[in-house]
């Protein structure tokens, strides 16, 4: 396959690493990197694209897209990831030029959630809708979905069992972290914990914000952490906690794979696909209300090598079920060539 791939192509971004494992499975990739289009622009230029998708950043992006496509007549695949910012004409001159199956990805709830009218108005226009969101799949289908694949978020090559060094340990140790957006949701959980006495650190877009207003967060929660921070952190802890969406329906994220295939203990909400993942009590542990949250994360502390025992065995079942991305992604392109 020769795969014209069109997404946001930062070093530590979840599209750059799907888009290497496809090139490790020996497709031959023409990559089309969205961001500089908006790092070379003004700040409020691109709020103005970020929160409404309209503006000078799109237009150009557009173009510039549709006029690199004259050249790629050998494109067998165009792979657009979290294609907010495409425009139908765009994706229909793409097509018209190249002849190319049409592929969309996205972990995000891109219907429900991070949606844009550009990209529901393409949808019909793509051969293959891929989502990780089991619960947006009918949606997809009353959308105009010519085919609809569902697959779960995984887990990419950053996230293996690794030892820490001091320096590390000091910047990121902890009991207890959370790392994700700020949400009330979350806020409400981790408030709810920082009463016991242990280590909590909070990383994530949105949090020193929410210090500023909340004491209580005032020393525990700091700004994103990126790239390998990510996973180093995740190392630096004994209890990493998996909490979920309330502004969509969300039964699992990409946290529910990644903390586990680091080795480390899950602690994450209780739901139907994050027992099926997962066995309880073996493999992760689960919690649904405030009591139980505080009693487990107090247990799995005490208990160290009840905690490891499961971490190892969590490990073990991301291996074993093939939650990795290079697995999952496999079996996304296998089922595509299969009904072409």
């Amino acid at each position: 396959m020769r795969i014209l791939y069109i997404g946001q192509l930062w070093e530590g971004g979840t599209a750059l690493e799907r888009m290497k494992i496809l090139e490790g499975f020996g497709h031959s990739i023409v990559p089309f990197d969205v961001m500089p289009f908006a790092k070379s622009s003004s700040r409020p230029l691109r709020s103005i694209a970020g929160r409404f998708n309209v503006g000078p950043i799109l237009i150009e992006l557009n173009r510039t897209l549709k006029q690199e496509a004259t050249g790629l007549e050998s494109i067998s695949h165009i792979w657009v990831d979290k294609g907010i910012w495409i425009y139908p004409e765009t994706l229909q001159e793409l097509k018209r030029t190249t002849r190319a199956t049409a592929i969309h990805y996205t972990p995000d709830p891109q219907i429900f959630l991070h949606r844009s009218r550009h990209f529901i108005s393409s949808l019909p226009l793509y051969d293959v809708m891929i989502t990780t969101k089991e619960w947006e799949v009918e949606a997809y289908k009353k959308a105009g979905a010519k085919r609809v694949i569902l697959t779960y978020q995984g887990y990419d090559r950053r996230f293996y069992p690794r030892s820490v060094g001091h320096a590390e340990r000091e910047r990121f140790g902890s009991d207890v972290c959370f790392i994700g957006r700020s949400e009330k949701h979350y806020a409400r959980k981790l408030k709810a914990l920082s009463s016991l006495d242990l280590r909590l650190r909070i990383w994530g877009p949105g949090w020193p914000r929410y210090v500023r207003l909340h004491s209580w967060a005032e020393g525990l929660a700091g700004d994103g952490i990126w790239g390998e921070s990510y996973p180093t952190a995740l190392a630096s802890t004994k209890i990493a906690l998996g909490l979920l969406s309330k502004w969509i329906p969300e039964t699992s994220t990409t946290r529910t794979f990644e903390i586990p295939a680091m080795g480390t203990f899950l602690l994450a909400e209780r739901t139907p696909l994050h027992q099926e993942l997962f066995e309880e009590g073996k493999e992760a542990e689960f919690f649904t209300s405030d009591e139980e949250l505080l009693d487990k994360t107090r247990f799995y502390l005490k208990h160290e090598e009840a905690r490891e025992t499961i971490a190892a065995a969590g490990r073990a079942r991301c291996e074993r079920s093939g939650y990795s991305s290079s697995d999952l992604l496999r079996q996304v392109i296998d089922a595509v060539i299969r009904q072409e």
